[in-house]
């Protein structure tokens, strides 16, 4: 017994295995984060289990913006007496609400806004916003607001772009149609939508997509459609 305690105590690591949650996007894939772990300054295969940092390298791992909910830990498997060790890392990739592209900047955004990088190994089909969001209050309703967009199937069909205007108030780009929607504050967007899918399904279905240069909602419980 003595010998097999040893022996697991002098156990060095031989593999680094990584499990990104299957539900994630893959900004980063396993490959690349085993790279980040190697170029970590620790020390990690062919040293002993037991002097392997873990903290630092969940710290190291926590500083990329793309990554959340890092884990780092040591297993050991055995095979009668022989161990092997190796480094388990399971984490998520943090899952983007909206993508930002304006004055050279290019990067998606999480519920809570930090930033992902963008990736050319994956793209998300999800609404793009340019222009310049004047304060926190207008970030936070801009992301619920993309949030309601992205899990309506009608919604995340027709809103192609948004232009976030120096007051706070949104343009809104459709997929469909020659036209620009006020949308106003990002506020009160449930209801703002269900008045203009209203607009969508019984004005347009009468007098065509092309009629119009702008469709706000920005007043309360008003649809205006101003003609070319």
């Amino acid at each position: 017994m003595y010998y097999a305690w040893m022996q697991r105590e002098a156990v060095r690591c031989q593999e680094i295995e990584v499990k990104i949650n299957p539900n994630s996007p893959k900004f980063l894939d396993e490959t690349e984060i085993t790279d980040m772990l190697q170029k970590s300054g620790e020390m990690i295969i062919g040293n002993k289990l037991s002097s392997i940092n873990i903290n630092k390298l969940e710290t190291k791992l926590s500083a990329s913006s793309s990554l959340a909910n890092v884990q780092v830990f040591k297993k050991v498997e055995s095979k009668g007496l022989s161990f092997r060790g190796k480094l388990v890392v399971t984490l998520d990739e943090r899952t983007p609400i909206i993508r930002i592209k304006d004055s050279g900047e290019d990067y998606y955004m999480d519920m809570d806004g930090n930033r992902i990088p963008v990736s050319p190994k994956y793209v998300e089909r999800i609404m793009i916003t340019s222009g310049t969001v004047p304060d926190l209050e207008t970030q936070a309703g801009l992301l619920k607001m993309a949030d309601f967009v992205n899990k309506d199937n009608f919604w995340k069909a027709q809103i192609e772009q948004v232009f976030v205007q120096k007051n706070g108030e949104l343009l809104l780009l459709p997929q469909v149609g020659d036209y620009l929607i006020e949308f106003g504050k990002p506020e009160d967007w449930v209801t703002k939508f269900r008045n203009l899918k209203a607009v969508y399904q019984q004005g347009f279905k009468n007098m065509g997509w092309n009629k119009y240069s702008i469709i706000s909602v920005k007043y309360r419980n008003q649809v205006v459609c101003t003609k070319k």
